[in-house]
């Protein structure tokens, strides 16, 4: 059951999640799991599609800044994150001013949320 505490009231069944990464990295599984966690919490039951990027025309093409990466319908869950250009390697967030491997259970569900405002003003404006 949804949580509308956290997502305001807001159900959406349509929201574009994307897990990139690429093959055998070892922050995957963990950011799978924290994504999943996280939309379970929600009350969210999103389709997340993995994309494993394997080269570096895929990773530019993409704008792939390392893995593992969380979009949510197309935006980064690290607000801000400085152009670093593209790769095939492991990312580094910043949070709090410190590098970690993955991104925070809190940046993800402030990603949802975003997204989940923008529909709710999209759905009010048509």
């Amino acid at each position: 059951m949804p949580n509308p505490e956290l997502l305001g009231g807001e159900q959406r069944s349509n929201m574009k999640l994307e897990l990139l990464h690429i093959a055998d990295c070892p922050n995957t599984n963990a950011t799978r799991r924290l994504l999943n966690e996280t939309l379970r919490e929600l009350g969210l039951a999103e389709e997340i599609r993995e994309i494993e990027v394997s080269d570096s025309l895929q990773a530019e093409a993409l704008s792939f800044p390392g893995s593992p990466t969380i979009r949510v319908d197309g935006i980064d869950v690290e607000a801000g994150l400085p152009p670093n250009g593209n790769g095939l390697s492991c990312r580094i967030y910043s949070i709090d001013g410190k590098p970690q491997a993955a991104p925070t259970r809190e940046m993800i569900r402030r990603a949802i949320r975003s997204a989940l405002s923008r529909a709710a003003t999209e759905v009010k404006r048509a």
